[in-house]
């Protein structure tokens, strides 16, 4: 078995959107602009009091459009500038389409997990009911791990439908097994710098009513947002190392040396 180098892996994780500046900037740019311009007809609706469902499916609008450059960005942390050299900077085919499903996937599960016990503890809370609330916040925190330790287990399966090289559910399980602390560590990791700077920045820009400076506070929040999405090179990275670099003998090396 493999062991995960962490800090290597988190380093050149959050190094890539500086070696990678231009691709960055090709693949990313778009998704960032039409995501802009949704949060901005979000923002629009939401002032005249529209639908919470309405608002609701634009937020999916950062998935959709950033699908393409997830894709993208893995296949470049994978193999370098060669593997995206003719792929163009917005385009969705077979790969985009699995990959955004697998998301959709992966939303579905989060909502069947902790749905049911966020909507009983906003109950609890409405009518102050205690013991309501101690029973939903158990049940959330609990659905919460459960997600996050399937969400972790199963987190080769981006990498592996973006380099199209998905082999099933199954293959990815067994691919992080004994690596789930060291995989779990390098997600959190690698994303964790984007969520400090967005709590300092929220700290020192503090409150602005709608204007020219709440308007400016919101780009940077949302390129802090894309940016965040760079941090998927982490879990591409060890797939890399896991599945990728190993031997293509090692897994009958393995089975002889267990025999002896």
């Amino acid at each position: 078995m493999i062991e995960l180098p962490i800090f290597p892996i988190v380093a050149e994780s959050l190094g890539l959107p500086f070696k990678y500046l231009p691709e960055l900037v090709k693949y990313g740019g778009i998704p960032f602009l039409l995501t802009l311009a949704a949060r901005a007809i979000s923002f629009l609706l939401a002032r005249e009091d529209a639908s919470r469902y309405a608002t609701g499916v634009l937020m999916v609008a950062h998935f959709v459009l950033f699908t393409p450059f997830s894709v993208t960005w893995s296949k470049l942390a994978i193999y370098g500038r060669p593997a995206i050299a003719t792929d163009p900077p917005f385009a969705y085919s077979r790969t985009q389409w699995l990959y955004l499903l697998a998301t959709a996937v992966m939303m579905i599960s989060l909502a069947i997990l902790v749905g049911p016990s966020a909507a009983l503890l906003r109950y609890g809370q409405r009518n102050f009911d205690h013991q309501v609330i101690t029973a939903a916040g158990v049940l959330l925190v609990a659905g919460l791990i459960l997600f996050a330790i399937g969400f972790v287990r199963l987190a080769f399966v981006f990498p592996a439908i973006a380099i199209r090289k998905y082999a099933g559910i199954s293959a990815a399980w067994k691919q992080s097994r004994g690596n789930i602390e060291r995989l779990a560590a390098i997600v959190i990791l690698s994303i964790a710098p984007f969520h400090v700077i967005r709590q300092i920045l929220d700290w020192g820009i503090g409150y602005h009513p709608p204007g020219l400076a709440a308007a400016a506070r919101g780009c940077l929040d949302m390129l802090l947002v894309a940016m965040a999405t760079t941090a998927l090179a982490g879990p591409a990275l060890a797939y890399k190392t896991i599945v990728l670099d190993e031997p293509e003998d090692a897994p009958a090396l393995a089975a002889t040396a267990s025999r002896e």
